[in-house]
Parts: C-alpha cells; sequence; structure tokens
C-alpha cells in the first residue's frame, strides 16, 4: 500500500465529486481522481487536470451545498452537524479543486486503498455518543469497502482506539493515520470527508450503501466480540432431560449516580416473582486488579472490559434500564430480546423513544416504554407537586438544554411503584414467548 518518497501522479484523470450537505445529522462529500490530503493544514485537494475548474464543471448543475464558480467549500467531518456548541470545536477542513501546480505533491501515495477523513472529538468518550456519532456511522460509511479503507482522523483519541479495537479492526484492516500529527500529504484515488448518519443510534438501510442495517451492524459485532447468541430464549424451551422449564435472563443496568433505582432491591424481587433470573449491574465498573494485571487493563483503554461487557449483554434475554447511556449496550443483546426502558419525569418521552426505543426495534428485538408518575421522581422530594417542574416542563426546554440536563436528568433518581410496574415485567416475559 505504501509508495513513498514524492512521487507525482502521472496522469490526472477529471474528477468525480458527490455531496449530501442536505442531512440534519451530517455533512459528507466521495471525492474520486487524484485525491491528496494535508492533515497539517486540514486541506483536501481535488486535483484537475486543468487550471479554473470550478465546482460546476464537478458537481451536478443543482447543486445546493456550494456556488458554481466555487473553487473550495469547507466542511466539519464529524456527525452532530446541528449542534452549535458542540461542532465550534471540530477541526474544519477545506476541499479545494486546484490543478496539479497548485496542489502539495504527495509524500505518501495510496493507489490501492480508499480514504475517510473524520473527527474523533465532539462528545467521544461519551458511551452513547462514541456508538451513535462514531461507531455506527463509519460502519455505514465504510462496510461495503471490506476492510480495504483508511481512516484518516482528526482529534484522534489514542485510548478511544484501543478500547474499540476489535470494532476498528473490524473495519480496516490499514493502521489509522493521526492527520494532526502528521505533516505528510496523502495521496489516493478515493477519499469520502465526513460519515454517512442517518438516524439516532440506527441505521436508514434504504440510504446506507449496500443497504446494511442495523441487523448487519448487530450480526458484525457479534463477529468481532465473539458473541455466541443470535437470539433470545423461548419460554417454551426446555432444559435438561428432566423437562424444566428455563428462567429467562433479566439484566438491570444500574447507574452510580443520577437517574438510578432507588428501590432496586423491590424491582429485582418482583422481576423474580414474575418469574425472570436477575442480575444488576453498571457494566462499565471493571473488577477490582492489583500489580501487574491492574497496569496491563489501564493501558489497553477498556479494551478488555468492552469485551467483558458484551459477552456479558449476550448472555441475557431481556434489559431494563432509566433512560441513559447504559442502555447503549442493548447492542449487543441477541435478536428477540426484549428491552425496556424507564423514562423519567421531563418531557422526555420523544428524546427517549428515539435514542433507545427505536433502534431495538430496527435490530428485531421488542421495545416496551415506561414513563414514571410524578410519585415515582425523586424530583417530588425537592420540590412542590404545583411547582412548573411538574406542571409544564415546555418552558424549561424552551429556556435551555442545559436547564434540562440540570433538573431532569442530574437531580432525579427513580422510586418504581411495583404495583403499577409488576405488568410490565409481565409483559416483557411474556414477549419472550
Amino acid at each position: 500500500m505504501w509508495i513513498c518518497a514524492m512521487a507525482e501522479e502521472e496522469f490526472i484523470p477529471e474528477p468525480q465529486v458527490s455531496c449530501d450537505f442536505n442531512g440534519t445529522r451530517s455533512d459528507y462529500c466521495d471525492l474520486a481522481g487524484a485525491i491528496r490530503v494535508r492533515g497539517s493544514t486540514s486541506e483536501v485537494f481535488v486535483v484537475t487536470p486543468r487550471r479554473g475548474t470550478t465546482a460546476g464543471d464537478v458537481v451536478a448543475a443543482n447543486a445546493s451545498w456550494v456556488a458554481a464558480d466555487a473553487t473550495s467549500w469547507k466542511m466539519k467531518p464529524y456527525t452532530r452537524k446541528g449542534e452549535t456548541r458542540i461542532m465550534s470545536g471540530v477541526t474544519e477542513f477545506t476541499v479545494r479543486l486546484a490543478a496539479a501546480d497548485e496542489a502539495p505533491g504527495c509524500d505518501v501515495m495510496h493507489e490501492d486503498v480508499p480514504a475517510v477523513v473524520y473527527s474523533n472529538g465532539g462528545y467521544c468518550g461519551n458511551y452513547y455518543h462514541d456508538f451513535n456519532d462514531n461507531i455506527i456511522p463509519l460502519f455505514v460509511t465504510t462496510r461495503h469497502l471490506a476492510r480495504e479503507v483508511q481512516l484518516l482522523v482528526t482529534q484522534k483519541q489514542a485510548w478511544w482506539f484501543r478500547k474499540y479495537g476489535e470494532i476498528v479492526e473490524g473495519l480496516t484492516r490499514h493502521e489509522a493515520v493521526d492527520l494532526d500529527g502528521d505533516d505528510r500529504v496523502h495521496c489516493y484515488r478515493r477519499v469520502t470527508v465526513g460519515l454517512r448518519s442517518l438516524k439516532d443510534m440506527s441505521i436508514d438501510p434504504r440510504r446506507s450503501p449496500n443497504n446494511v442495517s442495523m441487523v448487519d451492524f448487530k450480526r458484525f459485532l457479534m463477529w468481532r466480540y465473539a458473541l455466541p447468541r443470535e437470539h433470545a430464549i423461548r419460554t417454551e424451551e426446555e432444559d435438561g432431560e428432566e423437562g424444566r422449564r428455563r428462567r429467562p435472563r433479566l439484566l438491570i443496568i444500574t447507574r452510580r449516580a443520577k437517574r438510578r433505582f432507588v428501590n432496586l432491591e423491590e424491582i429485582v424481587a418482583a422481576a423474580e416473582e414474575v418469574g425472570f433470573e436477575v442480575t444488576a449491574s453498571d457494566l462499565m465498573t471493571p473488577p477490582r486488579k492489583e500489580g501487574e494485571a491492574a497496569a496491563k487493563a489501564k493501558d489497553d483503554g477498556g479494551q478488555a472490559r468492552m469485551a467483558d461487557a458484551s459477552a456479558t449483554v449476550n448472555s441475557f434475554d431481556a434489559m431494563l434500564a432509566v433512560h441513559g447511556s447504559g442502555l447503549t449496550n442493548l447492542v449487543f443483546l441477541p435478536m428477540n430480546a426484549v428491552v425496556v426502558q424507564v423514562v423519567p419525569l421531563g418531557r422526555m418521552e420523544k428524546l427517549a423513544m428515539d435514542e433507545y426505543g427505536v433502534p431495538p426495534r430496527d435490530m428485531n428485538m421488542r421495545y416496551i416504554q415506561y414513563n414514571i408518575t410524578a410519585e415515582e421522581s425523586t424530583l417530588s422530594d425537592l420540590y412542590p407537586r404545583s411547582h412548573p417542574v411538574f406542571l409544564d416542563p415546555g418552558p424549561i426546554h424552551k429556556q435551555s438544554w442545559t436547564l434540562v440536563k440540570d433538573i431532569y436528568l442530574s437531580k432525579q433518581d427513580v422510586r418504581l411503584d411495583i404495583a403499577r410496574f409488576r405488568p410490565v415485567l409481565q409483559k416483557a416475559l411474556d414477549l419472550l414467548r
């Protein structure tokens, strides 16, 4: 793949440029021809056979994202396009149309592999956003290339690439380039700038290359983490020579702070009474290690813990959690499993459905949403029932998302009414029949 020493391209083909700036989640451009990427200046050069080439010469006549006479345009290759605050911290790239003598010479030629330019910044480190903003869009953008693609990463987080090593190595056989720490000009025949992000924590197969879907993504994760269970239990199944029915297994995702289950023991007891075998865990807290084992675990950036967590989740048939990033682990459940999301107060129902209600259905799983009452929220210990926090969350949402987070996501724990919640547990069990 690597041919070094300032090799100039002998033939400059007519470039092909196809971009989509109409999506609400991300912008991306597919570039073909003689493409040169210089990370030190955050520039991508589309080399043209002649001087004076403009966007009108290489893109469709009805393109609305760039003026026909433009010779360059700017892009931020991150998938939170509509969020001004977070996008302000994302590296901006300039895509330039330039003749060969106007573009920098090639330091490294990559004749046989395409590349994808994207940012590993933004919300990197938040478990939900790691999957929603990076991993799933990477899968959509690169899976059809069968690992023959190189990732050109700005704001690259080395620990992130260690933590999700199995996933990254399943998408590319080539080493990722840290654009911010590489002064060389990398040259390719095909480059995509930006990632395709089509849906919250999910994929729209109608718009993805090769029509890849969330079921394909689930099977990809099963392959990368060697997960044994493709399908959840059917409660009619019998186990053992004596014909004893197996109890379906329920995983309750716990949280160490905010949006915790206050009466966890009662919830566990109710689930067991209904017929589940129950385990409660936050999954991401690693077992305590000492000495050399502790040092090794620290160096892997969380890679081993990801493998353990994925295997643990895959062994369950149902998952119960309060709205939050812990629900991201549903991607490791077997198909036909049941996901129960408990939605806290604060007009969070639509957000909860978009982030964690749609994805299970797209992965051939079943979903139940339980919206708590004021009596089931610990906000009732902080505010009188006549307070706008209970009566009208709308103005709080209009005022700022920060205020919504401070009140409804950071100050609130959940105390489930077991009598009210028991039918939900029963329904989850019934769905496994």
